[in-house]
């Protein structure tokens, strides 16, 4: 039983550093935009806004 958890906290750490790693590698890519940029080009986003 205590080899199971083991290997289950592994597979846990190996998630964990791989989600980091696709997050960095995103954040390195995709450059950051700021809220008018982002919603640039969504159809009628600031229409809904100002009724």
């Amino acid at each position: 039983m205590t080899g199971f958890i083991i290997a289950w906290l592994w597979y846990i750490v190996a998630f964990a550093l791989g989600a980091v790693a696709a997050w960095l590698a995103a954040r390195a890519v995709i450059p950051a935009t700021n809220d008018n940029e982002a919603f640039e080009d969504v159809p009628e986003t600031r229409a809904i806004g100002d009724r």
